[in-house]
């Protein structure tokens, strides 16, 4: 037995003997061995990158699951959709059922079959069982001005007066009073010049309101008949 341990039993055996004379228990110190700071480090080192990766795990078990293929939703057409899972905004509303809606991003190289950037982005919901409603030159013909401006893509752009809620927008109408085709667009840039139009049509049972870029006006038939070929009750 060395030196340096014959001490340390030596000591404990007059901590026990110390114990014993005034009744309580010992508890030895713990003495001799220096603490290695590496040791500690690579713990508390361990210890946080377990809990990063617990945190990251829960993330990716919490996100929602997109679908992995084709996504089929039956009940706002008379005929099934399928479209692309790449498409869909929020997957888990598709996945239901009978969704109420259904929120699209939809590249308009896809729609058109054109070489165009950017996406048109569509809510789909069933459409109202009403009347025919007003066209949009009737609907918005007492925020007008006189101006009418023909452009050469077939729409006709119309000016909304100062002081009305839409000043700031003008509106683009397609074969006279609108009743295919509207859009009202912001005249000044946006914070999303991907969605500074607006246009709100109808095809078959469905309800379609429709954000895209300004540049995209002129390709505006095409996107159309992209819509009514995917929305239709006819593929």
């Amino acid at each position: 037995m060395g030196p340096a341990l014959s001490a340390t039993v030596a000591r404990l055996e007059r901590d026990v003997m110390h114990a014993a004379r005034v009744g309580r228990p010992t508890v030895p110190p713990v003495t001799g061995h220096p603490v290695d700071r590496r040791l500690i480090l690579a713990a508390a080192l361990g210890l946080a990158g377990s809990l990063a990766l617990t945190g990251v795990v829960a993330a990716w078990l919490a996100r929602p699951m997109a679908p992995a293929g084709p996504v089929v939703v039956s009940a706002l057409t008379a005929r099934p959709l399928v479209l692309p899972a790449a498409w869909i905004v929020r997957p888990g509303a598709a996945a239901e059922a009978t969704p109420e809606r259904i929120d699209l991003a939809i590249p308009w190289t896809e729609l058109t079959g054109s070489a165009l950037p950017g996406l048109m982005r569509v809510t789909a919901t069933r459409a109202p069982e009403t009347e025919a409603p007003l066209s949009p030159a009737r609907r918005y013909a007492r925020f007008l001005t006189a101006e009418a401006q023909p452009l050469t893509d077939g729409l006709m752009r119309r000016r909304f007066r100062a002081g009305t809620p839409f000043e700031g927008e003008d509106l683009y109408l397609a074969q006279g009073e609108g009743s295919r085709f509207a859009a009202r667009c912001a005249t000044e840039r946006v914070p999303e010049p991907d969605a500074a139009c607006l246009s709100e049509i109808r095809v078959g049972s469905v309800s379609l309101r429709l954000r895209f870029s300004a540049d995209r006006l002129p390709s505006w038939s095409a996107g159309l008949a992209g819509l009514e070929r995917l929305f239709g009750s006819n593929p």
